[in-house]
């Protein structure tokens, strides 16, 4: 065997026991990525959406891809919405249990707008066939509940970055519900 075959093909070994390949293991099974739906992609490039990346990559999922109409996809939304709200209001309320009497009132003043929050996500999908003006301005005002926390921590001039995270995504999910609601 040439030496440079030998170095390829040669192995580590741990008191002669052991050997460990040197070149690495590579799976070769494809995992297919799933495709978003043309309603998703119509939804997401849409001018009204704030960040057309993170609508794509949040509706790339089976749910998502399932929607067959602006109804279904809004039940899926408002799902998705109502759980991440739901992830950081959980945060406001461990964060209020430890915190400073400066941060307590930024913290209650924000669980109120996410209890606000996530109660307007969980009435929209019936809102969608009672009256979609209605499902319109309440998701419309989940906007202005991230805003209000926002506010609120500015004024208090703390910082809390996974409050403020939060709220961006709050703002990400009312973008795209005003779009479905409209």
């Amino acid at each position: 065997m040439e030496a440079n075959e030998r170095r390829r093909h040669s192995t580590l070994s741990c008191n002669g026991a052991t050997t460990i390949p040197r070149k690495p293991l590579i799976p070769k099974a494809k995992v297919s990525l799933p495709k978003a739906s043309l309603l998703v992609e119509k939804l997401c490039n849409g001018d009204y959406i704030v960040n057309h990346k993170f609508c794509l990559k949040d509706l790339l999922n089976p749910e998502a891809a399932a929607a067959k109409n602006g109804n279904e996809l809004i039940k899926v939304v408002m799902k998705m919405a109502a759980s991440n709200a739901q992830k950081t209001l959980n945060i406001i309320t461990q964060m209020a249990s430890h915190s400073l009497p400066k941060e307590l009132g930024v913290l209650k003043s924000c669980m109120n707008d996410y209890t606000h929050a996530i109660r307007s996500f969980g009435m929209v999908p019936d809102e969608m066939v009672q009256d979609r003006m209605t499902a319109n301005y309440n998701i419309r005002f989940v906007s202005t509940d991230a805003l209000h926390c926002d506010t609120a921590i500015v004024a208090a001039k703390i910082q809390l970055p996974q409050i403020s995270a939060g709220n961006r995504l709050l703002r990400y999910y009312s973008s795209i519900s005003s779009k479905l609601t409209n």
